[in-house]
């Protein structure tokens, strides 16, 4: 099963590479941009009844989609494609690490510390050791939804 899960680490990230040598910089950047803009203005929205939040977020998430629309024909016109398309497959890498390594495997990998007594793949081990190193933030990090059985199962524990 760990094999399994490197594997798919090695294919999604040459995979989110390509994607974002794809899109390139620009694009990928403000995607993710507009993405976290919108959640903030559809939040800070006070009338949320309705589709009123949804039309906010979308709003929001078009004017920025538009900048970056502008921002990416002065990139064309300055002849940075290069570029723009190698930092963005290096963006599309570095986010897919950060999700990948605090939110996928932990996910895939629960149940397999108990039944093969390992905690954690090879490449995993070393990705998320480099980067709580370096980003000693998400070394705590645990999702929400791992967080509630975590706390379940403890409760649990500490019963019998």
């Amino acid at each position: 099963m760990t094999l399994l899960i490197d594997v798919f680490l090695i294919v999604s990230v040459i995979l989110v590479a390509w994607l974002g040598w794809q899109a390139g910089f620009t694009r990928s950047f403000f995607a993710a941009l507009a993405g976290f803009a919108a959640m903030l203005a559809a939040n800070m929205y006070p009338y949320k009844e309705g589709v009123n939040a949804y039309f906010v977020f979308l709003i929001a998430a078009l004017f920025v989609i538009l900048a970056g629309g502008f921002i990416l024909r002065l990139v064309q016109f300055f002849y940075m494609n290069l570029v723009d398309k190698t930092c963005g497959a290096a963006l599309g890498v570095l986010i897919w690490v950060i999700v990948a390594v605090n939110v996928v495997v932990p996910t895939l990998t629960q149940n397999l510390a108990s039944s093969e007594g390992s905690q954690g793949t090879l490449i995993y081990k070393n990705i998320s050791a480099g980067m709580h190193k370096k980003l000693p933030e998400f070394k705590n990090y645990i999702p929400p939804f791992l967080e509630l059985e975590d706390k379940a199962a403890s409760l649990h524990n500490d019963r019998w």
